[in-house]
């Protein structure tokens, strides 16, 4: 689909932009990780099939579309640096390894007008397995060693947060510096 082709593109260049410390890149990777993850879930049976709703399997498409969806919005959520992607990926990664044996053995077992429906459903389960297994086993910590590595004090706190998410003094000083750095661009 173009629409999934868009969004995944946009993804790949907000990704860029992040890590690249680009203005832009965190709304570009906010919108198009929802919109793809929003086109999944409801819509998994239009998105998955080549708009012929007689060759697809609608039931198949509704469930890998929601748990492909948890997996998306789990990768959003590490990549933001947001509370809860943990539970997110882990059970966007576990599923998704029955889902590719599932995609694998009805590729295996469909008729000649449902391989391509399967072949494409076996291919963007891998691509978001492999990439919700990449961030769920990449630690934080090394996110915000490469992100903030410019700035030490404030990499020193997000680490410190980590550490303790309920600490409500870190985020307090996590504001403090933001509001200073704010300010002093301002003055310039």
């Amino acid at each position: 689909m173009k629409i999934e082709k868009v969004l995944s593109i946009v993804f790949i260049i907000s990704l860029i932009f992040k890590l690249m410390h680009w203005p832009g890149g965190s709304p570009l990777m906010v919108l198009s990780l929802l919109i793809l993850a929003f086109c999944y879930f409801p819509f998994g049976f239009y998105f998955f099939s080549d708009k012929n709703f007689k060759t697809q399997n609608i039931g198949i498409s509704v469930v890998f579309g929601w748990l492909l969806s948890i997996s998306l919005i789990g990768i959003l959520f590490k990549l933001m640096f947001w509370p809860g992607y943990g539970p997110m990926l882990l059970i966007g990664t576990l599923t998704a390894v029955p889902l590719i044996g599932v995609a694998i053995l009805l590729f295996t077992k469909s008729s000649d007008v449902l391989k391509n429906y399967y072949k494409n459903l076996l291919i963007r389960t891998a691509v978001i397995f492999l990439l919700s297994l990449l961030c769920f086993l990449l630690p934080n910590s090394v996110l915000i060693n490469y992100y903030y590595s410019n700035e030490p004090e404030l990499k020193e706190l997000y680490l410190k947060q980590q550490e303790n998410p309920e600490d409500e003094t870190v985020q307090k000083e996590i504001e403090e510096y933001n509001a200073k750095q704010f300010t002093n661009e301002n003055e310039e």
